[in-house]
């Protein structure tokens, strides 16, 4: 192949990238700029504000209140009894064969396919019931279940792609399956846990449904109920939603920059292991 049209292809790749980038940057530059409009300016969409009104962003932290700390203490507990649950309960699906290992692993799978809208009402009282209603342990829980099915698909196709060479050796070594599982297997799987909690903070970070049906007061109530009362029938508070939205995701995006690489890394199943 020609430099030239090494060059020209190099550039045509660098154009459709850019592209893209424009694309799906532009829904959060908007955002930002309608953040700090004042209410006079909202109607000209894409002109810049005369000047920055920060008032927008006091209203949009007045409101949140405590949700912001909420989803935190939602998420980050969740986040890891999910993964926790989903690798004990993937370890062994990876290394299964036959009918009874396939049989297993399509029963969890079916997990990943009922729909919350399903769940809704026997979900809330059953939660109720447990005495479980609008409280932190109640997000957590039903949060760490809903994920588990998805959790344990992630983690088996991630296990499955390492060498089962090295679990032989373990073995032979007089290194036991748990003692394999938590030395040896976790540490080794660190990009495709990294992965997966990036996926699972995003997914209950920005749950709605769940909250909404299963808290109703400020003590349990995350970032994402109150975001969503800026939008009423009747008016929509564009200025102050749009910086509470840009405050709400500035820890997924942080989390994500934080693990970009091995991010990527346990999406490829772990190239590179």
């Amino acid at each position: 192949m020609s430099t030239a049209l090494q060059q020209r292809q190099s550039a045509l790749t660098r154009t459709v990238l850019i592209v893209f980038a424009i694309v799906f940057a532009a829904p959060l530059v908007v955002a930002a700029i309608t953040s700090v409009k004042s209410p006079s300016e909202l109607t000209r969409v894409l002109s810049l504000p005369s000047e920055f009104y920060w008032q927008n962003y006091l209203i949009a932290f007045e409101r949140m209140g405590r949700s912001f700390f909420n989803s935190i203490a939602i998420t980050v507990p969740a986040v890891a009894l999910s993964i926790l649950i989903g690798a004990i309960a993937g370890y062994p699906l990876a290394y299964m064969r036959g009918a009874s290992g396939r049989l297993v692993y399509f029963l969890l799978l079916t997990g990943m396919l009922v729909p919350f809208q399903i769940v809704q009402i026997p979900l809330f009282f059953l939660i109720q019931r447990m005495g479980l209603y609008d409280t932190i342990g109640g997000m957590w829980l039903v949060h760490t279940a809903y994920a588990i099915p998805f959790c344990t698909f992630f983690m088996r196709n991630f296990f499955a792609s390492v060498p089962r060479s090295m679990y032989e050796a373990a073995l032979i070594d007089g290194c036991g399956p748990a003692r394999y599982f938590w030395k040896l297997l976790l540490p080794a799987s660190t990009s495709g846990l990294a992965a997966l909690a990036i996926i699972q903070s995003r997914a209950i970070w920005n749950d709605l449904l769940f909250a909404i049906t299963l808290t109703s007061s400020d003590k349990a109530r995350p970032v994402t109920v109150q975001i969503s009362g800026f939008a009423s029938s009747l008016q929509v508070e564009y200025g102050p939603l749009m910086a509470a939205t840009l405050v709400s995701v500035l820890p997924v995006m942080a989390a994500y920059l934080f693990f970009q690489k091995a991010f990527v890394r346990g999406l490829l199943g772990g190239a590179g292991k």
